[in-house]
């Protein structure tokens, strides 16, 4: 658990991260997004293509740092693209809806092949 968090801690040393943000559709990747960057829940539709925000984040009293999240479209025939949005990425955001246990496995497969 330590090597987690401070792989966690070190993507806020830069003031600049890149970030892909990945999951099944209708898994709540948009809302996450907008949540993070917006503080506030908004209704969304379904992404066909992609999201593209900058957020702003910190830890405690760091000076903070911008994330560029890439939020990718989840649909089935979207997925064999994901791998495109990967060139300079720190980081991989995975999103699965805890409430659709039909889909665990599919998210698992989906996960272990990026």
């Amino acid at each position: 658990m330590g090597g987690q968090q401070s792989t966690f801690s070190q993507l806020f040393t830069s003031t600049y991260r890149h970030i892909v943000m990945l999951g099944l559709d209708c898994a709540g990747k948009t809302t996450v997004l907008y949540r993070m960057k917006l503080e506030q829940y908004m209704n969304t539709v379904p992404t066909i293509g992609f999201n593209c925000e900058k957020v702003k984040g910190h830890i405690g009293k760091s000076k903070g740092v911008s994330f560029t999240i890439w939020d990718i479209g989840g649909q089935d025939k979207l997925r064999p693209l994901w791998n495109t949005y990967m060139h300079h990425t720190e980081g991989i955001i995975f999103v699965v809806d805890s409430c659709d246990c039909e889909r665990f496995e599919e998210a698992k497969i989906e996960l272990s092949a990026e």
